[in-house]
């Protein structure tokens, strides 16, 4: 179970990232990537598809309440600047879900797009109008004139943070829906799809309609399926996963460290992160059950170790506090002098040979003495 080799944390690294790809969202980006000065806008996936800041887009502090680590949100000027992620690709027409945090301000309505996935127009549009300059939500995927749009009124959604989330089953499908707030706005028995496959994502707007959101976006996801009302809710609720485990023990060992936790309603499996004293990032090590045990560690060396939950939504926050131990060191090794217990001559610790050498030395000399 987990011993700490380098080739070990290899393997747990690797099967983290996969796990991750697999259970959670397509394509993630937090918006988390530094203020006032962004960096890369990096992709929490697992997918690895890395964004630009182009054009004047920023982060800014100002960000909705979420149950975990939250520091920045995008910020876009409404001229041109956009989160731009050419890697990104998308096949054709499935099911899907859009999920993120949007902040426009009355005075800041104006006629554009929210994000785009492809850059194209009918019959294959992905993107939302968000608001239009009627303060309306369009919600486009596939092709407008054929089951490809849906709509809802935006105004009460104005000048606060909203949690909006867009679904489609995609060509063929049986619904395409709107939620504001986990609460279904609208909703349509068909839907439609793009019928190319589609490449390139711009988050802030529709470069090739000159379409450009104006506000303040955050927690930008999009799911290869069709998200349920109670995971939207979820993610409506500032969670974006499982709530975080409680009752994180670390029990120290000779030489490992056995951990264990309480379940948390709803997760899949778990994210153990264990830091090394003195180092800040941590090594991630995916746990199917509540329990695991760390082999190999090195006695003297404080670990702290928080553990969070995911499930197919995504992650859920750190568990709190975080706890730290050690491993016990193994005791002395000891090699009795004699053969009987009661000799009174008591236990001196193992011996080389160079010691055994001298003790023959002492033996002898006594030898000689009493001769």
């Amino acid at each position: 179970m987990g011993r700490t080799t380098a080739a070990g944390l290899a393997i747990l690294l690797a099967a983290a990232t996969s796990a991750a790809a697999q259970s959670g969202p397509a394509g993630y980006w937090k918006g988390d990537d530094g203020n006032p000065t962004p960096g890369a806008a990096v992709d929490s996936s697992g997918n690895g598809n890395t964004g630009t800041y182009t054009n004047g887009a920023t982060t800014s502090t100002s960000v909705p309440t979420l149950q975990f680590t939250n520091p920045t949100s995008f910020g876009f000027n409404g001229t041109g600047a956009n989160v731009s992620v050419p890697g990104f690709s998308w096949p054709v027409g499935g099911a899907v879900t859009i999920a993120y945090w949007n902040n426009v301000t009355t005075a800041q309505v104006q006629n554009s797009s929210a994000f785009t996935v492809g850059n194209m127009d009918n019959e294959n549009r992905f993107h939302v109008h968000g608001p239009w300059g009627d303060k309306a939500l369009y919600w486009d995927y596939g092709n407008i004139n054929t089951n490809g749009r849906i709509s809802t009124d935006y105004t009460g959604y104005l000048d606060k943070w909203t949690h909006v989330a867009l679904v489609s089953e995609g060509i063929g499908g049986a619904f395409k829906a709107i939620y504001l707030d986990g609460v279904l706005k609208a909703s349509a028995t068909s839907s439609n799809g793009p019928t190319a496959a589609l490449t390139g994502l711009f988050i802030g707007g529709w470069p090739g309609a000159s379409l450009n959101h104006r506000g303040l976006m955050d927690d930008f996801r999009i799911y290869d399926r069709v998200l349920t009302l109670a995971e939207i809710q979820m993610l409506a609720s500032g969670a974006g996963g499982p709530a975080a485990p409680t009752g994180l023990q670390a029990t120290p060992l000779i030489g490992q460290i056995q951990l264990q936790w309480n379940a948390s309603t709803g997760a899949t499996g778990y994210y153990l992160k264990r830091t090394p004293a003195g180092t800040s990032t941590p090594t991630i090590i995916t746990v199917n059950g509540t329990s695991w045990t760390e082999n190999g560690l090195s006695p003297g060396w404080n670990y702290s170790y928080v553990v969070s939950a995911f499930n197919g939504v995504g992650e859920g926050p750190d568990s709190s506090p975080a706890v730290t131990s050690s491993p016990l060191s193994p005791p002395p090794r000891t090699q009795k002098l004699g053969t009987d217990d009661s000799c009174g001559c008591g236990t001196i610790p193992a011996a080389g040979p160079g010691a055994w050498s001298l003790l023959a030395l002492v033996a002898a000399l006594a030898f000689a003495l009493r001769r």
